[in-house]
């Protein structure tokens, strides 16, 4: 039966496996780097739009008190208000002789791999400018 069409075969598939676990191991981690990236990008865009509201809640404070305090702590309290984890920089926050406010709210976005990584662990450390002027 040597040379019979019927014949059992030896083959373990261990080829067709090994290069389906490198795959597979190779779309998990660009899944992860594809997360973590998402997950940068949208905190970078929230960050911005709660400084600009923050920054126009404190440009009304600002323009009904004159005072510079109650208007960062309205900047604060709306930041914090939109998201616990914002934090209002006191070095850089401005008011414009106008009423125009300017201020930088910074966050750290929910990472699974990048806050790990020493060298790359400030690219989850997101600062963004925004200014806001009440229409008041």
């Amino acid at each position: 039966m040597a040379g019979s069409p019927f014949r059992i075969s030896d083959d373990s598939g261990g080829i067709v496996l090994g290069w389906i676990t490198r795959i597979a191991v190779i779309i998990g981690i660009a899944g992860l780097a594809l997360f973590d990236a998402i997950s940068i990008g949208t905190t970078a865009a929230t960050v911005s739009d709660q400084g600009s509201v923050a920054a126009m809640q404190a440009s009304e404070v600002w323009l009904q008190t004159k005072s510079v305090q109650q208007a960062y702590n309205a900047a604060v309290a709306s930041a914090t208000e939109q998201n616990p984890a914002d934090v209002v920089a006191t070095k850089d926050f401005l008011i414009d002789e106008d009423g125009t406010v300017h201020l930088t709210v910074s966050r750290t976005a929910t990472t699974l791999i990048v806050y790990r990584i020493g060298p790359i662990k400030s690219w989850a450390d997101i600062s963004r400018p925004a200014m806001g002027k009440s229409v008041n």
